[in-house]
């Protein structure tokens, strides 16, 4: 026993010592692809893929390939489909793009290198007929025509298209600023030239995509005066229109204006019955330029407000509840420049906080284990009056100076916070994505691609379950087993979640291990003190400079 625990203390710091080693390395993002034959440029970066047509200058498809745990790929252009597809690398055709690669690497340890085969995954993709494509611009009786003049990696994470072209006798300029970052944002910057100086009949048009009611599909959403609204208001009701955009329980689709002059939302029914909306520009002499921001990903109120878009989403109570973990997780990733040791902090500062509790736990645990006999004897006595069975156990209780609810408030407090911590990973899924690997782990918002962490935590449970046994010779019980069982059944279904829950779980039960050990050796010097002195135990001072002496050694002192 006492060498297993030895081996897993081992484990433990070798985790901690290899934790900064950075084996999981990432992909460099974003990367631009030219399809010549379609006319197409894509754009990959490290949560989603953009397609844009060059003649046109618009947006045909918007993939989010990155997924998590309860987390599917989404297309967000209306009209256009997706689906990711896994390739055959033999076999694939050399037009045909990558998207997205899943590579369980084991990163060299000595001279070799260690790998399982990498699967990749491509995009096929259909678009419809009657397709409203984002950033096509149009003007009544007008034709248009672009070509990419300009693309440049302006940062590491950052990458710049520019089309030029007509409109009509308008020169435009499209300058779209893709970012590889957690934010799902398209920044837009549209010159229009009117080198002419006539103004334009009517309005310049720019769509933003079409939108059919359904009870469960997206809203469209528009915001006036810092306020969503689900139609479009009179121009004289409001000072300043802030943008428009499809809103679903998981994903958001929206154009940001930034109160550009000249701009107003459209919102028309099409014959097809869906609904086109976008905006109007109206050129004015010269030269104008407008700035926009798209928000194309999931539905997360941190991200969304870090772009400004925090007064569209209004979190319920148990999302409120989580922006606090994710701030304090986050705040621990600044300080060490690493999830996986940020979560090694927050599981540390936890255990600080709850081992006053965890400790009145394990003794109260060691008191009931010693009373166990006692109570079958009074069980086995009443076992034909229930009610007077119940009274002489509280008697019991009472004089032996034992609540047997003490130990459920630790219980009870542990699983808030692995819920908080669980749906904490999920919400900061994406910027723990682009964050270094950890260990063997390049993502701890996936699941651990050898499952390490699952068969440690499994393991290191049964330790702990055998140091919480009671030495009770006879009880060979169905219920003395299931502490054993737990841990499988746990690994078994929960084994896809998150690897930095499981990093999580590891490192609590691990902690428990250690108190449980410290509190047994307590228990063993108080009872030895008891012993020398010839008197019984005390009921409780367990409060008085950590020592007890009503508590019966355990197995694993």
């Amino acid at each position: 026993m006492r060498r297993f625990q030895s081996i897993l203390v081992l484990t433990v710091l070798l985790c901690l010592v290899l934790g900064s080693a950075g084996w999981a390395a990432k992909e460099e993002f974003p990367r631009l692809y030219e399809r010549e034959a379609k006319g197409e440029i894509e754009v990959v970066t490290a949560l989603g893929s953009y397609v844009f047509a060059e003649k046109t200058a618009e947006l045909r498809s918007l993939f989010l390939y990155y997924e998590t745990y309860g987390v599917r790929p989404a297309e967000l252009v209306p009209g256009t489909t997706t689906e990711l597809v896994e390739a055959n690398l033999k076999k694939l055709d050399p037009n045909v793009r990558i998207v997205r690669r899943d590579r369980p690497i084991l990163r060299p340890l000595t001279q070799f290198t260690f790998s399982f085969p990498a699967k990749a995954y491509v995009a096929k993709r259909a678009y419809g007929e009657q397709t409203v494509f984002p950033f096509a611009i149009t003007g009544q009786g007008m034709e248009s025509a672009f070509s990419l003049s300009r693309w440049e990696k302006t940062g590491p994470d950052t990458l710049v298209l520019e089309f030029a072209g007509y409109v009509g006798p308008f020169s435009v300029t499209k300058r779209f600023t893709l970012h590889s970052d957690p934010y799902y944002t398209i920044d837009l910057e549209l010159v229009i030239e009117n080198p002419t100086g006539q103004e334009a009949a009517s309005p310049l048009r720019m769509d933003l995509g079409s939108y059919t009611a359904k009870s469960k599909g997206p809203s469209l959403v528009f915001q006036f005066d810092g306020k969503a609204r689900d139609s479009v208001l009179a121009e004289d009701s409001y000072d300043s229109f802030e943008g428009l955009g499809l809103l679903s329980k998981d994903i958001v689709f929206f154009l940001q204006t930034r109160n550009a002059p000249g701009v107003a939302p459209f919102a028309e029914k099409r014959p097809a019955g869906d609904r086109e909306f976008g905006i109007t520009l109206t050129p004015t002499k010269g030269k104008a330029t407008y700035s926009f921001s798209l928000y194309g990903g999931r539905r997360r109120f941190l991200l969304m407000n870090h772009v400004g878009l925090g007064t569209l989403d209004a979190p319920g109570a148990g999302a409120r509840m989580m922006v606090p973990v994710i701030q304090f997780l986050e705040m621990l990733y600044r300080f060490t420049g690493n999830f996986g040791w940020a979560i090694i902090l927050f599981t540390l500062v936890t255990r600080i906080i709850l081992y006053p509790l965890m400790r009145k736990q394990f003794h109260s645990t060691a008191k009931m284990q010693k009373l166990a006999p006692k109570m079958k004897k009074l069980q086995e006595r009443f076992k034909d009056d229930r009610q007077l069975q119940q009274q002489k156990l509280v008697e019991l209780y009472r004089k032996e100076g034992v609540n047997p609810m003490s130990g459920c408030l630790p219980l009870l407090l542990q699983l808030p916070i692995l819920i908080l911590l669980w749906k904490a990973i999920l919400y900061s899924a994406e910027e723990i994505h682009l964050a270094p690997g950890f260990l063997w782990i390049s993502d701890l918002s996936l699941r651990d691609p050898y499952f390490i962490f699952v068969i440690l935590t499994t393991l290191a449970m049964m330790v702990q379950q055998k140091m919480m046994t009671p030495m009770t010779t006879g009880d060979s019980g169905s219920a003395k087993y299931m502490g054993y069982v737990f841990p499988i059944l746990m690994a078994f279904f929960l084994w896809n979640f998150p690897a930095g829950l499981w990093l999580y779980y590891f490192l609590t039960t691990i902690f428990q291990v250690g108190q449980q050990y410290v509190v047994n050796l307590e228990l063993a010097r108080a009872e030895t003190r008891t012993a020398a002195a010839g008197g019984e135990p005390e009921a409780d001072n367990e409060d008085q400079g950590g020592d007890s002496g009503d508590g019966e050694r355990q197995s694993g002192d």
